[in-house]
């Protein structure tokens, strides 16, 4: 029997297995790839602040180190889009030491110019850095805590939408924010939101896109001190939203990972992806995972006037 779960329910077999004490960080500077080793054979992840936890790589390379699927599997919804990943638990080398950690692969190339793609806690590390600038003496800590709600699927915040939950990631491959279309809601109601322009197509994940339309506020959204700025909302179809819609039919993208696995609980659906018009001043982010924290090293956020 095939039973349905969310992808943190199978936590303890998808994380990352030490089998000896991995460096204490893992530091990649905006841009560049992580060289690993998987099976004996080279390859390199891209390693980004909103990516999925459990390590995803592209066809030919599942094919090239011999990745076999186990009964472990999920499905990835993004719009209409259904993504059947596959799982091998498999032996990983980073610099001189190891470990294992369950991987997915598909039929699909997920990502370009690297053999896969991870998050920031996906690998056995104490810390993981993005390195986004060289430091400036302006510079300083803004800390806020990582909520572990969010399970494997993604590595972040949450933040408190008029009493409504929304968790949080950081994204460093786009400039504007993306929310989930319930989220974009409660947002909307909360700071008083509109639409502004027409739907235009962006990428989500794993090389997919879809429509989102751009928010503007009449109070601003705030990430402690930071203003979010340029937000837009997924909605369902292009030019087919007059208004924020109160949340997904039974047959749309819930932004929810289902794994064959049992269980009870189920991942929180509504997603903001903070980009780079919003941290893009800052100089690193910085996940400890011993101090259940990310910090972002940064001056003074630009006024949005300065930002054009």
């Amino acid at each position: 029997m095939v039973l349905t779960a969310t992808l943190a329910l199978y936590a303890g077999q998808a994380a990352a297995q030490p089998s000896n004490a991995a460096p204490s960080d893992l530091t990649v500077r905006l841009g560049d790839t992580v060289a690993m080793v998987i099976n004996d054979q080279p390859v390199r992840f891209r390693l980004t602040p909103d990516a999925v936890s459990v390590p995803t790589v592209n066809a030919d390379l599942a094919a090239r180190v011999g990745l076999k699927p186990s009964m472990i599997g999920y499905v990835y919804l993004i719009g209409p889009v259904r993504i059947a990943l596959r799982t091998d638990n498999v032996k990983y080398i980073a610099g001189s030491k190891s470990f294992k950690s369950r991987t997915a692969f598909s039929d699909r190339q997920v990502v370009d110019g690297a053999d896969g793609v991870a998050g920031p806690a996906t690998f056995p590390f104490r810390r993981t850095i993005f390195v986004l600038r060289d430091p400036q003496p302006r510079d300083r800590a803004i800390t806020f805590r990582l909520n572990k709600d969010m399970g494997l699927s993604q590595t972040g915040m949450k933040i408190d939408v008029g009493g409504k939950p929304v968790y949080v990631a950081f994204s460093l491959d786009r400039a504007e924010s993306v929310v989930t279309a319930t989220g974009g809601q409660w947002i909307s109601d909360a700071n008083g939101g509109r639409f502004n322009g027409d739907a235009r197509e962006a990428p989500i994940l794993y090389d997919i896109s879809r429509p989102i339309r751009r928010l503007d506020l009449d109070r601003p959204l705030m990430l402690g001190e930071l203003e979010i700025r340029n937000l837009a909302v997924r909605v369902s179809d292009m030019g087919n939203a007059e208004g924020i819609p109160d949340g997904a039919k039974s047959d749309q993208d819930l932004d929810e990972i289902v794994v064959t696995a049992d269980s009870k609980r189920k991942v929180p659906s509504q997603r903001l992806y903070i980009g780079m018009d919003t941290i893009g001043h800052c100089a690193s982010l910085t996940y400890d995972f011993d101090a259940g924290t990310v910090t972002l090293m940064c001056p003074d956020q630009p006024s949005a006037a300065a930002k054009g």
